[in-house]
């Protein structure tokens, strides 16, 4: 089970959709897409290719909405992709409403039941407050593992990656996916720095325990399904 991710480091960054990039996506269960890639000229192009790829390969494709300013100024390019290659979307509560177009006034369920009815699988998180899974127009609460926080940047990249590793893992129940994602998260806030320790990744995973299932019948889609 792999997962690719293309993103862009600086200002001078460019994508190109190339032989080698086409190769990689063909051996990926989930395309990862960083939102911060819709600041780099002419990416749009090589990220609507690389979906296309991705899918018709039978992976998955999650979209990170990175920053509410990223989304503003590149709001179109956002739902050109979201509407029709995502099958995940992370977001927080900021970048959510910033998606939806909604004010701040917005309660992160309501925004997360929105975009549901847009993407089969939806993440928001909602800091200290817990964060929400939306699937079909519904938003599945998750409260917040305990810990005591240290350093909270990564935060948002870790629950991602425990949503990602349960939905890789065949887990039916979204609850328990969710809050593997809070424990992840929650073992990157407790720490300096971003990066999770190999030897705190090997307990996580050996701390999880769940029966193995096709979250595909929840989800509704044949791509996640076919993971």
């Amino acid at each position: 089970m792999l997962i690719f991710v293309i993103w862009g480091q600086g200002t001078s960054s460019t994508v190109n959709y190339d032989k080698i990039l086409a190769n990689a996506v063909t051996k990926t269960n989930i395309l990862v897409v960083e939102g911060y890639l819709f600041e780099l000229p002419d990416t749009i192009r090589a990220i609507t290719e690389v979906c296309q790829k991705a899918r018709s390969n039978g992976a998955l494709v999650a979209v990170t909405a990175s920053d509410v300013s990223c989304i503003e100024r590149h709001y179109d390019d956002f739902w050109e992709i979201i509407g029709n290659h995502a099958d995940l979307i992370f977001a927080n509560s900021d970048e959510a409403r910033a998606l939806c177009n909604f004010d701040a006034k917005e309660s992160s369920p309501s925004v997360t039941r929105y975009l549901s009815h847009f993407v089969p699988l939806v993440s928001v998180t909602d800091g200290h407050r817990g964060s929400y899974i939306g699937l079909k127009g519904e938003a599945v609460y998750i409260p917040p593992f305990p810990c005591v926080p240290v350093d909270t940047c990564g935060a948002g990249d870790a629950y991602a990656c425990g949503i990602l590793y349960g939905v890789l893992r065949g887990i039916s129940d979204l609850k328990s996916i969710g809050s593997i994602a809070a424990k992840v998260a929650a073992t990157v806030v407790g720490q300096q720095g971003t990066r999770l320790r190999v030897s705190d990744a090997v307990k996580l995973a050996e701390s999880f325990t769940f029966h193995r299932s096709t979250i595909g019948s929840d989800i509704g889609t044949d791509h996640i399904s076919s993971v």
